[in-house]
């Protein structure tokens, strides 16, 4: 089937509304109706988010994937530019655009990102990358793995902030070390270099 993505992945006005396209409509955050899906994949995210499809395909060029996983409660992994074709993606940014899977668990994800990789003639960043990822789902696979934590990150919201460090505890727990002192030189302005 197909989702309503946002028209022109979502960059044809500074103004445009996240999940809209003139041909599918608005697509509305299956929680509460009246607050935004996210977008640019908002379509694919909702449909999964919904329960009417296991998984679904959209694409990032900068949060298009990740924003509208968050938002609606799926999960999504955006890969390394090249690890899967770009062919058919509106382009935007050549060092960042790419395809990305959403589903409803790590394991769906992993799963459709290994059978998404490969070669692709038409996209001459693509590289040869038949990769099964799924041989790294492990149970205990944060046990001993260092995370670094950057602070000038969070501040925006106290709900999400309250969020974010609850997992650090879930994280802990399950073996990761957190090196909790990183900081970005720029980082309440991470968002002003944004496309290369």
């Amino acid at each position: 089937g197909k989702a309503n993505l946002s028209e022109w992945a979502n960059f044809r006005s500074t103004a445009s509304a996240s999940g809209w396209s003139s041909f599918g409509g608005q697509v509305k955050n299956p929680f509460d109706t009246s607050r935004t899906a996210c977008g640019s994949s908002s379509g694919s995210a909702v449909a999964v988010s919904a329960n009417f499809v296991a998984l679904a395909v959209g694409t990032e060029t900068d949060g298009s994937l990740t924003c509208p996983a968050t938002i609606n409660g799926v999960v999504t992994i955006k890969p390394t530019v090249g690890l899967l074709s770009r062919d058919g993606i509106i382009p935007i940014s050549s060092s960042q655009d790419t395809a990305g899977p959403l589903t409803r668990t790590v394991r769906d994800a992993v799963y459709l990102l290994s059978a998404m990789t490969g070669q692709d003639s038409a996209d001459a960043a693509s590289f040869d990358s038949e990769v099964d990822f799924t041989a790294h789902l492990k149970a205990d696979g944060l046990r001993g793995k260092r995370i670094g934590i950057v602070r000038e990150l969070t501040g925006y919201h106290a709900g999400v902030d309250a969020l974010f460090e609850q997992q650090l505890v879930v994280l802990r727990e399950a073996g990761a070390e957190l090196v909790d002192d990183l900081s970005f030189p720029n980082g309440r302005n991470w968002g002003g270099d944004e496309f290369t």
